[in-house]
């Protein structure tokens, strides 16, 4: 799945002349990082007490947070 999104960033990315792609992932970052920190704010207790009633939700939290941490590895190469 992670691949898809890859490929399809990839393919969005292709829309936009060379000069402009490190804006434009650079302006996709930065949405993404504020959607993430707005919805670990709105559901942060949630997260807690899953983590804390149901220890085999912890590597589902881990695995969500590593494909993120590599979804943005991915993108913040082509800002620079």
């Amino acid at each position: 799945m992670l691949e898809q999104a890859f490929s399809l960033w990839l393919d969005f990315l292709a829309l936009f002349p060379d000069s402009i792609r490190w804006l434009i992932s650079l302006v996709v970052f930065i949405l993404f990082i504020k959607i993430i920190i707005d919805l670990v704010k709105k559901s942060f207790i949630w997260l807690l007490l899953l983590v804390l009633f149901v220890p085999a939700s912890i590597p589902l939290v881990k695995e969500i947070f590593t494909s993120i941490v590599r979804f943005l590895q991915f993108i913040l190469p082509n800002i620079f």
